[in-house]
């Protein structure tokens, strides 16, 4: 009889591998057919993690095609299964497993709106930290570094993303190839979205990487000299974006 580690890492093979052959020994249903019983287990098994990946990316399922998308997590699944207990957090890698995937060569937006589901994902199940107020800003330096909630989170696409995740009809037009900044942030149980020009998506992330404000300044400026740092401050207080933390 195998310990239990070695009983879980000979499971976990069988279930990606296809078939029970390596763990037969360790199979036991009286009244049944143990090869059969892991079978069903294993079909429940692909077909509990597509359906999480469907709710997670329901907008690529519809842009992919719902049998493409199942083939699509299949593949997935036999290459990254979870690895941890905690199903909110499968799937972080899928969009970057559509980019490389060969069967989305000819379709690169699926893995750049699977991105923006996936940080839509995120904020939503990210907390909420207490707002920081602009008159909790007296005495800021350059030096210091500000922290932004931990839900907002930056997807960057050569593709406009927020019309065909929004609108059925957008889905069936030909996209135009344009370059897309956005910013997504959880309010209470909503979610929010900023288009950001080059500046202040720099900024945004320079700040979201505990980047000292001056650095950040730096950054943004370099992409547009009219850049006002005040102003901006301001803005992510009062759409209550940065915290207490």
């Amino acid at each position: 009889m195998l310990d239990l580690a070695a009983l879980q890492s000979a499971m976990t093979h069988a279930l990606l591998a296809g078939g029970p052959a390596e763990i037969e020994a360790e199979l036991a249903a009286p009244s049944a057919n143990p090869a059969r019983r892991f079978a069903i287990y294993r079909n429940n098994m692909f077909l509990s993690l597509t359906a999480h990946l469907r709710s997670v990316f329901p907008v690529t399922v519809k842009l992919g095609d719902d049998r493409f998308f199942a083939y699509a997590a299949h593949q997935f699944i036999l290459r990254a299964p979870p690895r941890e207990s905690r199903l909110v957090v499968y799937g972080e890698a899928f969009p970057r497993f559509l980019a490389q995937f060969p069967a989305c060569r000819h379709a690169p937006i699926l893995a750049q709106m699977a991105t923006l589901e996936w940080a839509i994902h995120k904020s939503l199940t990210s907390p909420q930290m207490p707002f920081l107020e602009p008159g909790d800003m007296t005495g800021l330096s350059g030096g210091m570094t500000l922290a932004v909630q931990p839900s907002l989170h930056f997807v960057l696409s050569r593709w406009p993303l927020l019309g065909p995740w929004a609108h059925e009809a957008e889905r069936q037009r030909p996209l135009m190839r344009k370059m897309s900044r956005l910013a997504v942030v959880r309010h209470d149980d909503d979610i929010r979205f900023f288009e950001l020009d080059p500046a202040r998506f720099a900024f945004w992330r320079s700040l979201a990487r505990r980047r000292p404000v001056e650095v950040a300044a730096a950054h943004a400026l370099a992409r547009d000299r009219k850049f006002n740092l005040v102003d901006e401050l301001l803005f992510l207080c009062r759409n209550r974006l940065l915290t207490q933390a």
